[in-house]
């Protein structure tokens, strides 16, 4: 579900339509696509919203992702 730039073409959104919509830079957008950089939850976060991705994908997204199991 990480890979924004497929997820963005299946959407038909442009890059800058994209960027705006999530509130990042463009070039930020840019460099999370070419995996010059990784973005932190937050603002993973936003690109999911501004994806529209459903709010149980996104938690789905955090638990699997960010909240380990007791005991590990």
């Amino acid at each position: 579900m990480e890979d924004f730039k497929k997820i963005r073409i299946k959407k038909n959104m442009t890059q800058q339509q994209l960027a705006e919509k999530a509130n990042i830079s463009l070039r930020q957008l840019i460099r999370i696509e070419k995996k010059e950089c990784f973005p932190n939850l937050e603002t993973k976060i936003l690109l999911f919203k501004a994806l529209e991705i459903s709010e149980s994908e996104i938690i789905e997204y955090i638990i699997k992702n960010y909240i380990k199991e007791k005991g590990e």
